[in-house]
């Protein structure tokens, strides 16, 4: 269905690709160049010959380069789909300054559970874990609250999730497949599956060292 960001969690899980190629930053507002700009630790950014991400997988050596992105459009979003060490959900909240919105959909192999986030303004306006009960902080943190009760990806605010039933908590993956639907449809954010899994898209370095969260 349009917006349905599902079949992310799926593809963390394995695939065609694994968790760490699929640090994926989108931002309105911005070109994907720009978008590129605001998250590179370099300049000049240079974009460079389309790639698979196993090929820019291939790239990161964690020495000079440590993290290689695949740069896209999808209607009012520009993409950026991260292989290597990402930035992720620790990206400055500047890189939404003057009017731009990013979301950032950050996997956590390494330390799970995955992670949103939402900026705009210079601001974390919501960030929440994906998959692992509902805990919010942001200048937001109720932004989604109400699709995601009604999606059926968290529990009810007023409800205590140790008194549920069995049959009305659900399994992780299928919360955070249901958390990443709710988010596609909010938004307004379609992500072309096939290709990002598949084809080849216009690369650039993003990072040269290593991550601050490191």
């Amino acid at each position: 269905m349009p917006g349905d960001l599902a079949w992310i969690a799926d593809a963390w899980r394995g695939g065609n690709l694994n968790a760490g190629d699929l640090y994926i930053t989108c931002a309105r507002g911005l070109s994907p160049r720009q978008l590129a700009e605001r998250m590179s630790d370099h300049d000049p950014v240079e974009i460079g010959a389309a790639l698979t991400g196993q090929e820019a997988s291939a790239l990161v050596d964690l020495a000079q380069i440590y993290c290689v992105g695949r740069l896209g459009q999808s209607g009012d979003w520009s993409f950026i789909v991260e292989s290597g060490a990402s930035e992720g959900w620790a990206l400055d909240p500047a890189v939404s300054r003057d009017g731009a919105e990013v979301v950032i959909f950050d996997p956590r192999p390494d330390d799970p559970p995955s992670l949103f986030r939402y900026l705009t303004d210079g601001e974390v306006q919501l960030h929440f874990e994906l998959g692992a009960g509902y805990y919010p902080s942001g200048a937001q943190p109720d932004l989604l609250r109400q699709a995601l009760e009604a999606a059926g990806a968290i529990a009810p605010e007023d409800s205590i999730d140790d008194l549920l039933g069995d049959d009305q908590v659900l399994p992780p993956l299928e919360a955070k497949r249901k958390a990443l639907q709710v988010i596609g449809e909010y938004f307004g954010l379609i992500l072309p599956q096939h290709t990002i899994e598949n084809g080849h898209l216009p690369s650039v370095v993003t990072r040269t060292s290593p991550p601050s969260s490191w």
